[in-house]
């Protein structure tokens, strides 16, 4: 499949435009098409009907230190995710670690993306986001929390890096993908209305997620909905418009927060030997027995590494719905399509 070409939301900047296309189809290269482009169709609605603001005054609010406040000012949260980013890693830079949290925020896409951008300065890189309520807490049935992924990203001397990126329940998009294709969901993934746990994805999209891990899980996301909302100043999930549930698109306005952070390695130790020992260690990993039924052991983020170079090579594959919804919103925008149909399923 060709590139398509960006065009630029209202009144939206190009090199936003093309910034936020950049995160979407990466998210299709490493495998995770749940956060790829099948969400642009929804940004453009959503910026075309005024829910999200396209030319944001994102301002750092408060400042002190390693330790930076971003105001998004409702403005599409891939922006303001990545210019967090950025002045983490130049925080990091003067202070060997920056963390920069962000307030009036929305949905940010692939949490691997932002850890990822501090590796272009060869630092270590942490990101996490609370959302719309769609998961229970532990020992709860009433969706209260978001799945509140969380990413870090560890550089080394050879590619592929130590990336990870995990949801702490299902991924509702997954779930959703599932309905859509009358697929079941894996067991301990969600729950329906009646509270009882559930594989059929079009009752847990009707009810709620579970925490992986049952209670640790639950705390995982306990703590970044204080670092994301309390300590952002931001909504936490469950103040978050219900309306914004699973069934909803993610056009609509969260006003969420996020929370990212850079570690500069050489405030701690040597580069080189912080990098000798990564090696040592992801060597000593992959040369673990496999499991039956395994080829070999692989280290977080590797095998999406592997997707991206095989997609980037093959091209990508793009669901038929999703590219007849791209072609309805440029139709709307008056952009032609300038994708190459290959074998679109």
């Amino acid at each position: 499949m060709t590139r398509p070409r960006s065009k630029a939301a209202p009144s939206t900047t190009v090199s936003e435009a093309e910034g936020i296309a950049e995160i979407l189809v990466l998210s299709d290269l490493r495998g995770l098409d749940s956060h790829g482009v099948r969400f642009a169709a929804r940004y453009l609605r959503g910026l075309r009907r005024g829910l999200l603001n396209p030319r944001p005054r994102m301002e750092l609010v408060r400042r002190r230190g390693a330790v930076a406040v971003l105001d998004a000012d409702n403005g599409l949260g891939f922006v303001s995710a990545r210019a967090a980013m950025t002045t983490a890693t130049e925080l990091a830079g003067t202070h060997g670690i920056g963390a920069v949290a962000v307030r009036n925020s929305n949905h940010f896409g692939m949490a691997a993306f932002y850890a990822m951008q501090a590796l272009e300065t060869g630092m270590i890189g942490h990101a996490t986001t609370d959302g719309p309520p769609h998961t229970v807490i532990w020992g709860g049935r009433e969706p209260m929390v978001s799945n509140d992924p969380i990413a870090w990203a560890f550089p080394t001397r050879t590619s592929p890096p130590i990336v990870v990126d995990t949801a702490l329940t299902g991924v509702k998009e997954k779930i959703r993908i599932a309905a859509e294709r009358g697929e079941p969901i894996p067991v301990g993934w969600g729950i329906g209305p009646d509270g009882a746990e559930t594989t059929d994805a079009r009752l847990a999209l009707q009810g709620a997620l579970l925490p992986i891990g049952g209670p640790k899980g639950s705390s995982l996301i306990v703590a970044n909905e204080i670092l994301c909302g309390a300590l952002a100043g931001a909504r936490f999930s469950f103040e978050v418009s219900k309306a914004l549930v699973m069934g909803a698109d993610h056009h609509d306005e969260w006003r969420c927060g996020h929370f990212l952070a850079a570690i500069d390695v050489t405030a701690f130790t040597d580069r080189e030997t912080f990098l000798d020992r990564v090696e040592e260690f992801a060597a000593t990993m992959r040369a673990a027995a496999p499991a039956r039924g395994v080829d070999r052991v692989y280290l977080p983020g590797e095998q999406a590494w592997l997707a991206a170079e095989a997609a980037r090579r093959d091209g990508v594959r793009i669901a038929r719905a999703t590219l007849e919804e791209l072609e309805g919103v440029a139709t709307e925008v008056g952009e032609p399509m300038a994708f190459t149909r290959l074998d679109a399923r």
